[in-house]
């Protein structure tokens, strides 16, 4: 993946928003826009034929009122393909809505374009990615499961404060100076130790534990 371009598809009804997007993720050399979608059957159709890497995903489009609920759909034609919610909607039910739905991030249009960029970047490399307007929504959502009898290691305990703080896989690596896969393997036995599917929710716990 990081020696390829991106592949992105842009879903978004409003053309203009649509065009911005695609000239400016373009002009940056972030990725790669296959094409761009105003409704869901069309996002279908490029999606079947292109299988993206990621899909930015608008919740309110020209044939649906909620648009999460074509993430499943989305993710059952293109199993690798991830989903990163770009809305100008930062409310309860709508970040509920699309993380059930599975979504792999979720980002604001009042959001950089280099934020976004970057949050394209940490989805594609499977990693989650929220907005700070967000991030605190979503964790209320989620519940770590039945801690196993293994504790964290001195050196997990700094990466899981550190995921905490939001810095990235690349960011903790520099930071501890040790190397990206050594970091994966520590939040690969965080997420093992705390019985959680996933950082995000790892951060929860962490979080909810001080």
């Amino acid at each position: 993946m990081d020696d390829q371009p991106i592949d992105v598809l842009i879903v978004d009804d409003h053309e203009m928003v649509a065009q911005a997007l695609l000239h400016g993720l373009t002009a940056l050399g972030a990725c790669r826009v296959v094409g761009t979608a105003g409704t869901t059957v069309e996002a279908l159709t490029l999606i079947s034929a292109h299988m993206p890497d990621v899909v930015l995903l608008d919740l309110r489009l020209a044939d649906c009122d909620d648009s999460t609920a074509v993430i499943p759909d989305i993710l059952a034609v293109s199993p690798d393909t991830k989903v990163l919610v770009l809305s100008g909607w930062s409310d309860d039910w709508s970040v509920a809505r699309a993380v059930e739905a599975g979504c792999h991030g979720y980002l604001l249009k009042e959001q950089r374009l280099t934020e976004l960029a970057d949050g394209i970047a940490a989805v594609a490399r499977g990693e989650a990615t929220f907005a700070p307007a967000v991030l605190s929504r979503v964790l209320k959502l989620l519940r770590p499961g039945q801690v196993s009898n293994e504790t964290l290691t001195a050196r997990e305990s700094e990466v899981l404060r550190r995921l905490a703080d939001g810095l990235t896989t690349e960011q903790i690596a520099a930071d501890l100076y040790v190397s990206v896969n050594t970091v994966r393997n520590h939040v690969n036995n965080i997420i093992r130790k705390l019985n959680v599917h996933s950082r995000l929710e790892a951060v929860s716990y962490a979080l909810r534990t001080g």
